[in-house]
Protein backbone atom coordinates (compact mmCIF):
# COMPACT_ATOMS: atom_id res chain seq x y z
CA UNK A 1 0.00 0.00 0.00
CA UNK A 2 1.83 3.04 -1.09
CA UNK A 3 0.76 5.93 1.32
CA UNK A 4 1.99 9.14 2.21
CA UNK A 5 2.16 10.72 5.95
CA UNK A 6 3.09 13.88 7.69
CA UNK A 7 4.36 14.60 10.96
CA UNK A 8 3.37 17.98 12.62
CA UNK A 9 6.54 18.53 14.78
CA UNK A 10 6.92 22.53 15.13
CA UNK A 11 6.68 22.36 18.86
CA UNK A 12 9.10 23.25 21.57
CA UNK A 13 7.63 21.35 24.03
CA UNK A 14 7.15 23.58 26.59
CA UNK A 15 6.04 21.59 28.90
CA UNK A 16 9.25 19.29 29.52
CA UNK A 17 11.62 21.73 29.39
CA UNK A 18 11.87 22.07 33.12
CA UNK A 19 13.09 18.30 32.07
CA UNK A 20 15.25 18.70 28.88
CA UNK A 21 15.92 21.77 28.46
CA UNK A 22 18.26 21.85 25.57
CA UNK A 23 15.94 19.96 23.23
CA UNK A 24 12.87 20.61 21.12
CA UNK A 25 10.17 18.52 21.15
CA UNK A 26 10.90 15.83 18.51
CA UNK A 27 14.40 14.88 20.03
CA UNK A 28 13.04 14.37 23.49
CA UNK A 29 14.16 10.61 24.00
CA UNK A 30 11.86 7.85 24.95
CA UNK A 31 13.53 4.62 25.83
CA UNK A 32 16.81 5.96 24.43
CA UNK A 33 15.34 7.12 20.75
CA UNK A 34 13.76 10.77 20.03
CA UNK A 35 10.10 10.79 20.14
CA UNK A 36 9.89 11.77 16.44
CA UNK A 37 11.32 8.14 15.86
CA UNK A 38 8.64 6.66 17.36
CA UNK A 39 5.64 8.41 15.62
CA UNK A 40 8.08 7.59 11.99
CA UNK A 41 8.36 4.04 12.88
CA UNK A 42 4.84 3.89 13.42
CA UNK A 43 3.99 5.20 9.82
CA UNK A 44 6.38 3.25 8.24
CA UNK A 45 4.43 0.23 9.72
CA UNK A 46 1.08 1.54 8.04
CA UNK A 47 2.64 1.24 4.69
CA UNK A 48 4.05 4.79 4.28
CA UNK A 49 6.31 5.48 2.38
CA UNK A 50 7.21 9.43 1.81
CA UNK A 51 6.85 11.22 4.98
CA UNK A 52 6.37 15.56 5.36
CA UNK A 53 7.58 16.64 8.23
CA UNK A 54 7.09 20.14 9.72
CA UNK A 55 9.89 21.42 12.12
CA UNK A 56 10.27 24.73 13.50
CA UNK A 57 13.83 27.22 13.15
CA UNK A 58 15.66 24.86 16.12
CA UNK A 59 14.57 22.03 13.75
CA UNK A 60 18.24 21.19 12.23
CA UNK A 61 19.22 18.64 14.40
CA UNK A 62 15.74 16.67 14.12
CA UNK A 63 16.28 16.33 10.04
CA UNK A 64 19.56 15.12 10.45
CA UNK A 65 18.48 12.67 12.93
CA UNK A 66 15.29 11.33 10.84
CA UNK A 67 17.30 10.81 7.38
CA UNK A 68 20.29 8.91 9.02
CA UNK A 69 17.60 6.22 11.01
CA UNK A 70 15.28 5.90 8.02
CA UNK A 71 17.03 6.04 4.71
CA UNK A 72 15.03 4.12 3.00
CA UNK A 73 12.02 6.98 2.94
CA UNK A 74 11.16 9.45 0.94
CA UNK A 75 11.82 13.20 2.92
CA UNK A 76 10.24 16.52 2.88
CA UNK A 77 11.20 19.22 5.40
CA UNK A 78 9.14 22.01 6.10
CA UNK A 79 11.14 24.79 8.64
CA UNK A 80 8.81 27.27 9.59
CA UNK A 81 8.19 28.71 12.94
CA UNK A 82 3.96 29.02 13.11
CA UNK A 83 1.30 30.62 14.94
CA UNK A 84 -0.85 27.67 15.93
CA UNK A 85 -1.37 24.04 15.60
CA UNK A 86 -4.17 24.63 13.08
CA UNK A 87 -1.58 26.85 11.01
CA UNK A 88 1.13 23.69 10.87
CA UNK A 89 -1.83 21.51 10.50
CA UNK A 90 -2.91 23.28 7.18
CA UNK A 91 0.61 23.76 5.95
CA UNK A 92 1.11 20.18 6.07
CA UNK A 93 -1.91 19.05 4.78
CA UNK A 94 -1.62 21.28 1.76
CA UNK A 95 1.49 19.94 1.05
CA UNK A 96 0.19 16.49 1.04
CA UNK A 97 -2.48 17.16 -0.85
CA UNK A 98 -0.23 17.94 -4.19
CA UNK A 99 0.99 14.67 -4.25
CA UNK A 100 -1.94 12.09 -4.37
CA UNK A 101 -5.58 11.59 -3.38
CA UNK A 102 -5.40 10.63 0.60
CA UNK A 103 -2.54 11.06 3.47
CA UNK A 104 -2.03 10.48 7.00
CA UNK A 105 -0.93 12.87 9.25
CA UNK A 106 0.11 12.56 12.97
CA UNK A 107 1.38 14.98 15.55
CA UNK A 108 4.87 14.28 16.91
CA UNK A 109 3.68 13.10 20.60
CA UNK A 110 1.45 10.72 19.34
CA UNK A 111 2.41 7.43 20.52
CA UNK A 112 0.30 4.61 18.63
CA UNK A 113 1.09 1.26 18.63
CA UNK A 114 2.91 0.04 14.83
CA UNK A 115 0.07 -2.62 14.09
CA UNK A 116 -2.63 -0.16 15.33
CA UNK A 117 -1.24 2.65 13.32
CA UNK A 118 -1.35 0.22 10.28
CA UNK A 119 -4.89 -0.66 10.96
CA UNK A 120 -6.08 2.68 11.39
CA UNK A 121 -4.59 3.23 7.74
CA UNK A 122 -6.33 0.11 6.39
CA UNK A 123 -9.60 1.30 8.08
CA UNK A 124 -9.83 4.83 6.74
CA UNK A 125 -9.24 3.47 3.28
CA UNK A 126 -11.79 0.70 3.12
CA UNK A 127 -14.39 3.17 4.93
CA UNK A 128 -13.21 5.97 2.33
CA UNK A 129 -14.53 9.08 4.21
CA UNK A 130 -13.58 12.73 3.58
CA UNK A 131 -11.97 12.39 7.19
CA UNK A 132 -10.81 10.25 9.92
CA UNK A 133 -9.79 10.47 13.09
CA UNK A 134 -8.09 7.85 15.36
CA UNK A 135 -9.64 7.82 18.92
CA UNK A 136 -8.75 6.07 22.43
CA UNK A 137 -10.28 5.15 25.31
CA UNK A 138 -7.47 5.61 27.31
CA UNK A 139 -7.75 9.50 28.48
CA UNK A 140 -5.05 10.71 30.47
CA UNK A 141 -4.90 14.69 28.91
CA UNK A 142 -5.10 17.51 30.61
CA UNK A 143 -7.87 18.85 28.07
CA UNK A 144 -8.73 15.61 26.06
CA UNK A 145 -10.63 16.78 22.80
CA UNK A 146 -13.50 13.85 22.99
CA UNK A 147 -15.55 12.23 20.49
CA UNK A 148 -18.94 11.23 19.97
CA UNK A 149 -19.77 8.60 17.73
CA UNK A 150 -22.77 7.15 16.01
CA UNK A 151 -23.85 3.54 15.28
CA UNK A 152 -22.28 4.16 12.20
CA UNK A 153 -18.87 5.25 13.34
CA UNK A 154 -19.76 8.62 12.00
CA UNK A 155 -18.28 11.72 14.40
CA UNK A 156 -21.31 13.35 15.23
CA UNK A 157 -20.02 15.77 17.89
CA UNK A 158 -16.43 16.78 18.63
CA UNK A 159 -14.64 18.77 21.67
CA UNK A 160 -17.23 20.46 23.99
CA UNK A 161 -20.10 19.40 21.78
CA UNK A 162 -19.40 15.79 22.91
CA UNK A 163 -21.69 14.39 25.89
CA UNK A 164 -20.38 10.98 26.04
CA UNK A 165 -16.74 11.33 26.84
CA UNK A 166 -15.98 8.02 25.62
CA UNK A 167 -13.80 8.45 22.80
CA UNK A 168 -11.05 11.18 22.62
CA UNK A 169 -8.60 11.73 19.72
CA UNK A 170 -5.13 10.25 19.43
CA UNK A 171 -3.15 12.42 17.37
CA UNK A 172 -3.47 10.56 13.93
CA UNK A 173 -5.70 11.84 11.00
CA UNK A 174 -6.36 10.95 7.61
CA UNK A 175 -7.74 12.98 5.25
CA UNK A 176 -8.79 13.25 1.46
CA UNK A 177 -7.01 15.53 -1.08
CA UNK A 178 -9.96 17.15 -1.41
CA UNK A 179 -11.00 18.13 1.69
CA UNK A 180 -7.35 20.32 2.03
CA UNK A 181 -8.03 21.76 -1.44
CA UNK A 182 -10.87 23.63 0.60
CA UNK A 183 -8.92 24.67 3.79
CA UNK A 184 -9.88 28.19 5.13
CA UNK A 185 -7.29 30.57 5.54
CA UNK A 186 -4.86 30.26 8.56
CA UNK A 187 -6.20 33.05 10.53
CA UNK A 188 -9.80 31.26 10.18
CA UNK A 189 -9.38 29.29 13.69
CA UNK A 190 -7.20 29.75 16.47
CA UNK A 191 -6.33 25.89 17.00
CA UNK A 192 -6.43 22.67 15.39
CA UNK A 193 -9.33 21.76 17.70
CA UNK A 194 -11.65 24.35 16.33
CA UNK A 195 -10.73 23.30 12.63
CA UNK A 196 -11.62 19.73 13.35
CA UNK A 197 -14.69 20.94 15.03
CA UNK A 198 -15.80 22.38 12.46
CA UNK A 199 -15.11 19.92 9.77
CA UNK A 200 -17.31 17.74 12.07
CA UNK A 201 -20.12 19.87 11.83
CA UNK A 202 -20.24 19.78 8.02
CA UNK A 203 -20.14 15.88 7.58
CA UNK A 204 -18.41 13.02 6.28
CA UNK A 205 -15.61 12.43 9.33
CA UNK A 206 -15.31 9.10 10.55
CA UNK A 207 -13.83 7.99 14.03
CA UNK A 208 -11.89 4.55 14.31
CA UNK A 209 -11.06 3.78 18.09
CA UNK A 210 -7.51 2.17 18.80
CA UNK A 211 -5.92 0.59 21.74
CA UNK A 212 -4.38 2.08 23.91
CA UNK A 213 -2.30 5.34 22.72
CA UNK A 214 -0.16 7.94 24.44
CA UNK A 215 0.54 11.66 24.59
CA UNK A 216 3.84 12.83 25.39
CA UNK A 217 2.93 16.64 26.83
CA UNK A 218 4.67 16.83 30.29
CA UNK A 219 7.53 14.61 32.11
CA UNK A 220 5.47 12.34 33.60
CA UNK A 221 4.18 10.98 30.07
CA UNK A 222 7.83 10.36 29.72
CA UNK A 223 7.95 8.38 32.01
CA UNK A 224 4.65 6.05 30.60
CA UNK A 225 5.97 6.53 27.61
CA UNK A 226 9.27 4.29 28.68
CA UNK A 227 6.74 1.23 29.61
CA UNK A 228 4.32 2.07 26.99
CA UNK A 229 6.82 1.55 23.99
CA UNK A 230 7.70 -2.38 23.85
CA UNK A 231 7.88 -2.26 19.85
CA UNK A 232 10.89 -1.39 17.98
CA UNK A 233 11.68 2.25 16.86
CA UNK A 234 12.88 1.02 13.21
Amino acid sequence: MNLRAGIIAAGDGARLKDSHPKLIKPMIPVAGVPLCHWVAAALRAAGVTELTVLLNSRGGEARQSLKTAFPEVKWTFLMKDTASSWESFRLVAQTLAQGGPDFLLSTVDCLIPPEEARRFAQEARRMAPSAALALTTFVDDEKPLWADLDASGAVIALGDAARRKEHATAGLYYLTAAVAAVMPAAQAHGSLREYLAALVRQGSVTGIPLSKTLDVDRPEDVRQAEEFVTWSPA
